[in-house]
């Protein structure tokens, strides 16, 4: 994990995303757990660790993946989860009250 705390380009990307205007930072090339790494490395810089930061995935397993493996790196209790309120992708009536409670 110090490997990735203490590289330049941790320091870069938080660098970025503390600046007053919004940043949208997009990693790409990255295998296996590398991007929860980045996270975790950047969460825990100084200048970044006292804002909000949105993390956006292709799909809801991807995500909850994401999710459980940035809690166990950074042993953060405000990490959240935010996953459909719906169902189904097609029917947007039919509400899926746990992941309600989540978003909540």
């Amino acid at each position: 994990m110090n490997a990735y705390t203490n590289d330049s380009r941790s320091f870069q990307i938080a660098d970025r995303i503390v600046l007053p205007t919004p940043q949208r930072i997009h990693l790409k090339g990255l295998a296996g757990s590398a991007p929860e790494f980045i996270i975790a490395s950047i969460f825990n810089q100084p200048k970044a660790y006292s804002i909000n930061h949105l993390v956006i995935l292709q799909d809801a397993e991807e995500a909850a993946y994401f999710h459980n493996t940035l809690e166990n790196l950074t042993n953060a209790l405000d990490i959240f989860y935010f996953p459909s309120s719906f169902k189904n992708k097609k029917n947007y009536t039919l509400l899926n009250s746990s992941h309600v409670m989540l978003r909540t």
